[in-house]
């Protein structure tokens, strides 16, 4: 890694004399001026970077690329450390066998759901928790994560932050709209978590996220830390998917990335390695019929919608958080594309790939694996392989299996799901606030 020498800052995508320090984004998760937080500068990989890591360990390699951005906050060693214990479950690169000889057989899957929550989101909380853990821990004696989630981040926050001493998970849900899998991992009872059942959608909840966030009376009395994809340090830290990917590649082969993509965290996480160097040679973002971003690219008006629920509900989203970022990383950088894809052909994919191999696809994975089909067909002669992002376990989503296949167990989930136990609050900001005034969540 050839990184620069002046220390990183963050600044608002809104406004580039509102800048701050990594301790102040984690303090304040949106600028004060509007916008969302990104690096100040993007360190650069060297050339032969893929090479030499090629054999290294998931977290050693995530250190590497990672560094840059929090080693010197941390202390190089400390930093080390933080990557092993979060980075410590396997990432494989899937193509089902008996695709190979067949024009699917340049798509693979990278499976990003062998972590605790069974979602790509454990990377990235897990990281997220043990950095704001030791840059504020000394501090500040109680840590909220606050979170809203359509499903999979909800899992992952509740996860890393469960019995933790000190830090709690407030994390709101759409009471509709979740799979029972993803709500009994959201709002089963144990320490250190809160979960709010919310009567609205997902972008409800975020609207309720964001207010508290801003809310000065809230962060007077605790900081009110966020482990959505506002927060830089947890896109930044799914930077190194991509580039595990690359390597898992055999050298100078052409590679596209699709990522099912609801907030636009992870894609503009790819989109962020390649601005860091890393070889991409498509991008695109694989949406349901909620997100804007297709028709932003088509028209160029940006049109915000109410999500509607799908059989990819943890990316029913209609106004994405990280749109400003990707845009960002998009202009005078390397294009991005935006496909829709609706819920008779994610469906018919999961069909087609478990009846052509026997692998079974979660369906927002299966939303990539269909615009991955559609990229092939169109500039198949640009590329060698197509990987898929995979994000979630199929067997969180029993209801869209069911609906699949008529079997709703033809994956099964790894490990317990004991019954859900949230708070019930409608769609009421004032009930949010209480539970964030109050000491519930904490060890007592």
């Amino acid at each position: 890694m050839s990184s620069p020498s002046r220390k990183l800052e963050f600044v608002s995508t809104a406004d580039a004399s509102c800048r701050g320090s990594l301790r102040d984004v984690l303090l304040s998760a949106m600028p004060a001026k509007g916008g969302l937080w990104v690096p100040t500068h993007i360190p650069q990989v060297a050339p032969d970077f893929v090479e030499r890591h090629r054999d290294a360990s998931y977290a050693d390699l995530a250190e590497a690329i990672l560094a840059p951005y929090f080693a010197e906050d941390l202390g190089p060693a400390v930093f080390r450390q933080l990557c092993r214990e979060s980075f410590d479950f396997p990432v494989p690169l899937v193509r089902p066998e008996k695709l190979q000889g067949t024009p699917a057989g340049r798509l693979s899957v990278l499976e990003l759901f062998q972590g605790p929550s069974a979602a790509f989101k454990d990377f990235a909380v897990r990281a997220l928790v043990r950095v704001t853990a030791r840059v504020l821990g000394d501090d500040f004696p109680q840590l909220t994560v606050l979170a809203a989630t359509s499903g999979d981040t909800g899992a992952a926050v509740t996860e890393a932050c469960a019995g933790v001493p000190g830090v709690r998970a407030v994390v709101l849900y759409p009471r509709v709209g979740v799979s029972a899998v993803q709500e009994s991992q959201i709002a089963r009872a144990r320490p250190g978590v809160v979960a709010l059942a919310v009567d609205g959608t997902f972008d409800d909840c975020q609207v309720m996220v964001k207010r508290a966030l801003v809310d000065e009376s809230l962060r007077r009395r605790r900081p009110l830390l966020t482990a959505n994809s506002i927060n830089p340090v947890r896109l930044i830290a799914q930077v190194p998917f991509a580039f595990h990917a690359k390597r898992l590649l055999a050298p100078g082969r052409r590679m596209g990335v699709v990522v099912p993509s609801g907030n636009l965290g992870n894609v503009g996480a790819v989109q962020l390695a390649r601005r860091m160097g890393l070889d991409v040679a498509v991008l695109v973002a694989a949406t349901n019929l909620n997100s804007p971003l297709p028709d932003l690219f088509a028209t160029g008006e940006y049109r915000p919608r109410r999500a509607t629920p799908t059989a990819s509900n943890a990316m029913d989203i209609g106004d994405p958080n990280n749109l400003s970022r990707l845009l960002a990383w998009r202009e005078g950088g390397p294009a991005v594309e935006a496909v829709t894809v609706d819920d008779e052909a994610t469906l018919d994919a999961m069909r087609r790939v478990r009846d052509a191999s026997g692998y079974v696809l979660c369906p927002h994975t299966a939303v990539g694996w269909k615009a991955a089909e559609g990229l092939l067909a169109r500039a198949g002669d640009q590329l060698d392989d197509v990987v898929v992002f995979g994000t979630a376990h199929p067997a969180k989503f029993p209801d869209v299996l069911l609906a699949a296949f008529g079997d709703a167990h033809v994956s099964r989930f790894p490990g317990e799901l004991p019954t859900p136990a949230p708070l019930r609050i409608g769609n009421d900001f004032e009930a949010v606030r209480q539970v964030l005034e109050s000491e519930a969540g904490f060890s007592q």
